[in-house]
């Protein structure tokens, strides 16, 4: 982590004051943008990124860059490190926005920053016990991040609750993207509820069945999950058991993501001097280059697939819900597209293939946290925060017999 001097910054906003950490591959003003590299530029950047310029106009204390996975390509370079667990320090706080989460789950600041290409916001969220939200792609703008997979990449925000994913959003999103309807246009909207008023909303929530039973899913977090859900359906929530082609299919959306991302980092760093790269890096970039334009086309033509296929399961419920990893935090960071053996990304990648706005929420665990994953319709970004403010309340509470 890097602490950044007292910054220029509005004199008042609805951030004023409020402590932000950002990503060290998000360009911040008169400090090097390291990206978790000895490779990357000494030189302190001459302009903010789109994101840390809309967060200083907001009244936020932009304090510090944060430890991130080398270029955000899923491995830490030996002479940076990773991040320790606030939760427990023999544990991965998660790649590869772990640096702005355990500051969070420290208790540092309540407001942080990160990206999000296969699950690097949501994955180190349920790791720490914080609340990670990946929007719709697009909908926050990348100018000034040092792009790992820019048809994937997402920014995302890293919060103490799903309250402060809403205010980071108000600000950092463009309005006319957000000007949208406020409600979902699913059941519970339909049906004349309340959507969002803690008590008297019913969400619809589509349950994937598959994911829960995934090899990769431990019989804690299961559990975890399986009582979450639980208290939604105590408070009256519509649950429904969800199957479909798509979520038979996990093999087949890690190799396109796997694909996708080797391909297109490969290009961002074509050309560049990778010799002080970790070797994992090299390795994903030296896979990249060996995609070639039939597979990168055929990954391509699997996204498109599995966006209809989402957005089908999506149609009569409102939110889909399942584990956001399925164990709790291991002790090194898996690498990135192994596949069966970590599965790490399995519930979180086809989120960034296909765009879906996607949140985990901490759950009640014994031991290290767990997180609740729920997606919603593209677009749908506040509707879809509004679901989760009102789940958040009813996971805290105990189940009742």
């Amino acid at each position: 982590m890097s602490v950044i001097g007292v910054p220029e910054r509005a004199a008042s906003g609805p951030l004023a004051g409020r402590p932000v950490a950002v990503k060290d591959i998000i360009a911040v003003a008169g400090v090097p943008t390291r990206c978790g590299s000895p490779a990357s530029d000494p030189e302190p950047a001459d302009h903010d990124a789109v994101l840390v310029h809309r967060l200083r106009d907001a009244g936020a204390e932009v304090f510090a860059t944060t430890q991130c996975l080398e270029y955000a390509a899923g491995f830490a370079h030996p002479l940076i490190g990773d991040t320790r667990n606030p939760r427990d320090p023999s544990r991965t706080s998660g790649g590869s926005s772990g640096g702005s989460t355990a500051l969070v789950a420290a208790g540092v600041c309540e407001l942080a920053i990160g990206t999000d290409t296969g699950g690097s916001v949501r994955i180190p969220a349920a790791y720490c016990g914080v609340v990670g939200f990946k929007p719709s792609y697009g909908l926050l703008p990348l100018d000034g991040i040092f792009p790992l997979s820019p048809s994937c990449d997402h920014a995302g925000t890293l919060t103490a609750s799903v309250s402060g994913a809403g205010e980071l959003l108000a600000v950092l999103a463009d309005p006319a993207l957000l000007a949208g309807p406020a409600l979902l246009a699913g059941p519970a909207a339909q049906a004349g509820r309340t959507p969002g008023e803690t008590g008297s909303a019913a969400f619809t929530v589509g349950v994937l069945t598959a994911q829960l039973a995934d090899p990769s899913v431990t019989a804690e977090v299961h559990d975890a999950v399986r009582s979450a859900l639980a208290a939604l359906d105590a408070a009256g929530w519509p649950l429904r058991e969800l199957a479909a082609p798509w979520l038979d299919r996990p093999a087949d959306w890690e190799d396109a993501l796997t694909v996708i991302v080797a391909r297109e980092a490969y290009g961002v760093h074509r050309g560049r001097d990778t010799n002080r790269y970790a070797e994992g890096t090299r390795a994903l970039l030296a896979f990249g280059r060996t995609v070639s334009d039939q597979r990168y086309a055929h990954a391509l033509g699997q996204r498109s697939e599995l966006m209809a296929a989402i957005d089908a399961s999506l149609a009569g419920v409102d939110v889909l819900a399942g584990p956001t990893v399925g164990y709790q935090a291991p002790e090194q960071d898996p690498p990135f597209g192994i596949g069966d053996d970590y599965a790490e990304g399995r519930f979180t990648g086809p989120y960034n293939l296909t765009g879906h706005p996607a949140i985990s929420l901490p759950v009640p665990i014994a031991g290290l946290p767990a997180g609740l994953q729920l997606a919603a319709r593209r677009g749908a970004d506040t509707a879809l925060l509004r679901v989760a403010a009102a789940a958040e309340q009813l996971i805290a509470r105990p189940v009742s017999p």
